[in-house]
Order: structure tokens, then C-alpha cells, then sequence
């Protein structure tokens, strides 16, 4: 009898999860090593190849038989030291389950850096699955992702297109999951952060996410939007060979080039003004309304108020700045700055003349440098400077911005804690200074990556006030757990939870003294300089003038 109960209870051990879809079943894993089930590699959408390319997203498959969701290899078509790894057809998801019964808030993990891969560090979800469903969703990168010349066939902003797509999925089967489909919150960071931050902002995201935390990113950062879609289109479209063609005729030459030759064209296109190779944009309208992510820039929706209002946490730590280290080195930025500061000038500064920028960099450089050459011995100043017109600026305006609007909360966390985990920084640049926490340190806490004992208190800062906010909409901690209470921004004090310290002392306090220096003195630039991204629509203007000359020229030799 006891040998029966025993294989019975063996047999229901090795039973693998079902769920039931719009698409059919899909069945899961026990994972092994902890006790909950995982879902890996379901198609949220159809096959982006061929002239779906750059396009919107396409219905997803049925499944005309049990799709075994096994497969955690898939990874959208990116550059690497090799060349180029993933594939395109890549537009699956993952989800982790700690049961599929209990409806549990769902925490939507976005990830990226600069739009154009995806980590190469397994991120721990193990942390959070105990009482939250955790979806990844992939969407497509880079060109492939954003490529933007706003025609038809390619309009723009299909990663965005991909990641709404993904939400429209969970918010139709994530119930036989144990998710609340209504009960969505996004989190993302770098770029995942800005892509969150759009979604926000864009009327296709409607009911479909229900809160965000945004960590070291904005919708307000010079990279996060493209300023020269067009124009960067054509650098790639010169290193394929590609001249004198339309943009419909070029949307639909790249479309059907190999991958791998694409990816090469994207190698060694850099700038200094903060712009990224491929971005999202400001579309088309003229195109199709209705299929429009993006149709205005983030500044001006965020000053209508047309956005969704939902909670919101913004968070940065105090020296982002270190996201720019590897260009000290691969690209000598140090020096170049110290010879061509007027070109590390972020793009979304308009000037009326280059007298005036000049002028204008003279003061941005006074303010950061001093009298002082820029060289090793300014690392800090580095740091600084890029951190504030990357990430922390644009995250304290744009928070403003939103509290001034928004009928929902919003909420804003400084972290400079120096743990155990940031330790790895000083072994790999040991002559970079960090006091406090580098770009991506937040993570550390809120995944639970090795942290030690004395993290702990940070650990519950990060990780248990964001599940509070999963389900209140409110950041405030619980008993047993204790700390500062998070007070909201309002559309009067920008107030801020601090959170620094080591492990050897932690601090949490609510403040409203972060970077006000820094900030008194980008008000007037922002106020006199600061343009926003133009729609694709406008630049085609100009894009059609230099074919029509171009081709002109051609007639008459």
C-alpha cells in the first residue's frame, strides 16, 4: 500500500503544468531546483521575416498540437563580438509561476541596453516568483527593432509594437497562469526603462499595464528618442551599397538583405551627442493613426496629461555616469572631450548658432571641469557629467512632468548604497573611483544577485517596497519590515527616498536635496535650449531633397 502511495505521489511529482491559451496548450516545466514552474518560449506573435521585417507584429500561431514551452534559448537577432547572434523570428516569452491558481500581481521584466541587445547576465527571477508571475518579453532590437524612415514599410517603433503585443497576449491568457490580467506591472531598466516609460505614454498601451517602475532610464533622455532617424538610416544604407533609392525602395532593399550583412553595417557608427544608432520615434501619422505608437514626442504628452495615469517609481543611482567607463577605453573619450567638448553636447540642445554653442559648452564644461584639462585625473567630473544629461536629469524632469499631470502617484528613489555586490566594479576598472552605487547596481538588490547578509537591509529597500507596490500601488513597507516613509513627488517638491550607506551602515531617508545644484544650473539651458524630437514625417522632406539633388547631379555628369 505504502509502495502504491508512494508512485502515486512520484507519478504526480513528474506531471508537467498545462495551460490552456488562445493558441492552444502549452505545457511547462517543474523546475527542479526550487519550487515553482516555468514557461519558456511561447509566440506572442507571427513570423517577422521578409516584409514583416520592420512592420507591426502578426498574430501568433496556433498550435495544432501540446506546445512544450522548453526552450530558454531564444533571443532576438543582435551584434556581438562575433558577429551577430539570435535569430528574427524571435517574438516569444517566458513566464515564471509559482502556482496557476492564486491570481498574483504580474511583473513584466523589459530589458535592453541601448535598443540593442539584451544582457548577456541571466537575470534570478527566483527572488520575486514567490509571490509574483514573472513574464520576459523578447522585442525586436536595433534596426530590426527601429528602424525608422516613416513609410509604410517601416514605419517605426515595431520593438515597442512587439512589447504591446505582448501585453495584449498576457492580458488574454495570463489568468491560466496565475496572474491578475489585471494587475500588470512593467519594470525595465537602461532602455528597457525608456521603452517602459513610452508604453506609458502611448495610447496603445490602454489597460493594459496597471503600474511601472522605471530604474536608470527616462522617456526624456537624450538617447531615448530618435532626433535624426532618417539620416542614421542612411549611414547604415551607405555601408550596404545602398544609394540614390527612395525610402520605400530602401525599406524594401534592407528587408530582404541578409541578416548577417546588416549587423556588419551597423559596426563602427558612434557619436558623441548621447544618440544612439537606432531609437524609437516620433511616427508617421499620415500613415495609418490607428497602428501609431508614438505621435508626438514624450515632453509634449507628458504636458498634456494624455497618458496612462497609472503608480509610477522612478529610480537612478548616484553615479550613472559609469555607463560610460568603456568608452574611456575602447573610444578615448576622455580625450576627445578634452579636444571636441562642444561635440559631446547632448542632441536634444538647439542652438542658433555655433557661436552660441560654443558658449554655451564653455559653460557646461566650467561647471563640470573647472579650468581643469580633461584627462584621468577628471573621473569624476566624467562621471558626473554624463550620469546627469543621460539618466538622472532627464529622470527627475520627467518624474515632475508626470506628477504635475498624473491623478496616480509617482514616486522617486536615489540609491547610492555600496554593498558587498559592487565589488566586482573594483576588480574590473580599478582605476575608475565609485562612492555609492554604479549604473545597473540597483539590480544587484532587487534580484538578489550573491548579496551577503549585510545587503539585507538593502535588499528589502529595493525588492520587498517594489512587490508592495505590485499590489498596492504603494511603495510603503508592512510589518514586519520597517523603513522611511516614501513620500510621493507633487507638482511642488520633487521628494526623494535616499537610500545610501554601506554594509556596514545603511541609511533610508525621504529628501528633497538631490542634485539641486545641478539642477539650479540645467534650468536655464532646458529652458532656453531644449527642442524635442520632430516627427519621421518631417524629415522626409529633407530626405526626399537630398535623393532629388543627388540624382540631379547624376543626370549631368
Amino acid at each position: 500500500m505504502w509502495l502504491f502511495l508512494c508512485l502515486c505521489a512520484l507519478a504526480h511529482a513528474q506531471e508537467m503544468p498545462k495551460v490552456n491559451t488562445k493558441q492552444g496548450v502549452v505545457v511547462g516545466r517543474h523546475v527542479e531546483d526550487g519550487d515553482y514552474l516555468t514557461f519558456y518560449g511561447i509566440p506572442y506573435a507571427g513570423n517577422t521575416t521578409g516584409e514583416n521585417r520592420f512592420k507591426a507584429p502578426i498574430p501568433p500561431p496556433v498550435f495544432t498540437e501540446e506546445f512544450q514551452a522548453i526552450d530558454n534559448s531564444v533571443i532576438c537577432a543582435q551584434p556581438s563580438e562575433y558577429g551577430f547572434i539570435g535569430t528574427e523570428d524571435c517574438l516569444v516569452l517566458d513566464i515564471l509561476t509559482k502556482n496557476l491558481t492564486t491570481p498574483k500581481p504580474v511583473f513584466v521584466w523589459i530589458e535592453g541596453e541601448d535598443y540593442e541587445k539584451t544582457s548577456t547576465r541571466p537575470y534570478p527571477f527566483e527572488n520575486l516568483v514567490e509571490d509574483l508571475v514573472i513574464v520576459k518579453i523578447n522585442y525586436r532590437l536595433s534596426i530590426f527593432g527601429f528602424l525608422c524612415l516613416g513609410v509604410s514599410d517601416a514605419p517605426g517603433n515595431a520593438g515597442l509594437k512587439d512589447i504591446v503585443q505582448g501585453l495584449k497576449w498576457i492580458k488574454e491568457n495570463i489568468a491560466g497562469f496565475g496572474g491578475d490580467p489585471n494587475n500588470v506591472v512593467l519594470v525595465g531598466h537602461g532602455s528597457g526603462a525608456a521603452l517602459v516609460d513610452l508604453i506609458t505614454l502611448s495610447p496603445m498601451s490602454q489597460n493594459l499595464a496597471h503600474k511601472a517602475i522605471v530604474l536608470s532610464g527616462s522617456a526624456l533622455a537624450p538617447w531615448a528618442v530618435s532626433y535624426n532617424p532618417i539620416s542614421h538610416a542612411q549611414k547604415v544604407a551607405e555601408n550596404l551599397g545602398y544609394t540614390d533609392l527612395s525610402r520605400t525602395d530602401l525599406a524594401r532593399k534592407i528587408a530582404s538583405t541578409e541578416t548577417y550583412l546588416i549587423i556588419g553595417a551597423l559596426s563602427f557608427i558612434h557619436f558623441y551627442d548621447t544618440s544612439l544608432l537606432f531609437a524609437p520615434c516620433v511616427e508617421n501619422v499620415n500613415l495609418n493613426p490607428s497602428d501609431t505608437f508614438l505621435a508626438d514626442a514624450p515632453i509634449n504628452i507628458l504636458k498634456s496629461g494624455n497618458f496612462s495615469q497609472i503608480p509610477y517609481i522612478a529610480g537612478f543611482v548616484n553615479r550613472e555616469g559609469t555607463l560610460r567607463v568603456p568608452q574611456i577605453y575602447s573610444h578615448s573619450w576622455i580625450r576627445e572631450m578634452q579636444i571636441f567638448f562642444d561635440e559631446f553636447i547632448q542632441v536634444d540642445l538647439a542652438f542658433e548658432s555655433k557661436e552660441n554653442k560654443t558658449a554655451v559648452a564653455l559653460q557646461i564644461r566650467e561647471f563640470y571641469f573647472g579650468q581643469n584639462t580633461i584627462n584621468t585625473q577628471r573621473m569624476e567630473e566624467y562621471l558626473d557629467y554624463h550620469g546627469d544629461i543621460l539618466i538622472t536629469l532627464p529622470i527627475i524632469r520627467a518624474s515632475m512632468e508626470r506628477a504635475w499631470k498624473s491623478s496616480e502617484n509617482v514616486y522617486v528613489m536615489h540609491f547610492s548604497y555600496k554593498g558587498t555586490n559592487n565589488s566586482d566594479w573594483d576588480s574590473e576598472y580599478p582605476y575608475v573611483p565609485i562612492s555609492g552605487a554604479r549604473h545597473g547596481a540597483i539590480l544587484n538588490y532587487l534580484f538578489n544577485f550573491d548579496l551577503q547578509v549585510l545587503d539585507k537591509s538593502a535588499n528589502i529597500a529595493v525588492a520587498q517596497r517594489f512587490r508592495e507596490f505590485a499590489y498596492t500601488g504603494s511603495p510603503s513597507l508592512r510589518p514586519p519590515h520597517t523603513g522611511a516613509v516614501w513620500i510621493p513627488v507633487t507638482s511642488g517638491a520633487t521628494s526623494i527616498l535616499s537610500i545610501s550607506g554601506d554594509e556596514k551602515m545603511f541609511v533610508e531617508k525621504v529628501t528633497t536635496d538631490v542634485k539641486t545644484e545641478t539642477r539650479m544650473f540645467w534650468d536655464p539651458i532646458l529652458a532656453t535650449h531644449y527642442h524635442a524630437p520632430k516627427s519621421s514625417a518631417e524629415s522626409l522632406f529633407t530626405f526626399g531633397l537630398v535623393v532629388f539633388a543627388m540624382q540631379a547631379l547624376l543626370r549631368l555628369l
